[in-house]
């Protein structure tokens, strides 16, 4: 109803509830909070649960409302309108139960992650067409007579490792773990940079 048809007759009391959520109360003057009869003045009980907003006696509240209205008790039209938003509702999480249903996918690479993996792939696809028959003729006539062959994978195609910071595993770890990672990954560049040089033995040739 219009603000100014609310108006207050003696032994009314009222509640107001401004939009910055601030309450004002009137017609609660000179009155007991608590009759003869242990009723609690209904303006003082909702302010009391308005003010603390405790989460499961609002929930309670809600679910009275609902009742309420299903109830009719504020016109069949209010009725109406809790059956449509109701039913919208439960369209809406039968919608985003099946959307999370579906698999999800992610990426498992960085953007530096997938260039270097291209461009090796790429180098090694170049390897393979540049691969001259004669060369292979006579890597197979050096090997007939080699006592003992070991092979190894071909890696003559792959790029260095990239710097950890550009990799999935760095970006998805904790901050501890990423300075972990750090770490090691300095000594093992100070570790290639020591060159050790062995004296060579007399008689081997």
């Amino acid at each position: 109803m219009p603000r100014e048809m609310l108006k207050l007759r003696k032994g009314d009391a009222a509640i107001m509830i401004k939009k910055d959520g601030k309450i004002e109360m009137a017609g609660i003057d000179n009155k007991p909070l608590v009759d003869e009869k242990g009723m609690i003045s209904p303006v003082i009980l909702f302010a009391a649960a308005w003010v603390t907003k405790d989460k499961t006696l609002m929930g309670l509240m809600v679910e009275n409302f609902k009742t309420c209205v299903r109830n009719s008790v504020f016109g069949p039209g209010a009725k109406e309108d809790l059956e449509l938003i109701e039913k919208s509702a439960a369209s809406a999480a039968v919608t985003n139960q099946v959307s999370n249903e579906a698999p999800e996918y992610e990426f498992n690479q960085t953007p530096e992650e997938k260039a270097k993996q291209d461009m090796e792939e790429a180098r090694l696809r170049n390897l393979a067409a540049d691969a001259d028959p004669r060369v292979q003729r006579q890597m197979e006539l050096m090997k007939k007579g080699a006592k003992s062959i070991s092979t190894k994978p071909m890696e003559h195609h792959k790029l260095p490792d990239l710097p950890v910071e550009q990799t999935m595993v760095y970006q998805k770890a904790s901050p501890e773990e990423q300075k972990r990672m750090k770490e090691e990954e300095q000594k093992k560049k100070a570790a290639s940079a020591a060159v050790t040089l062995e004296p060579i033995e007399e008689g081997v040739k």
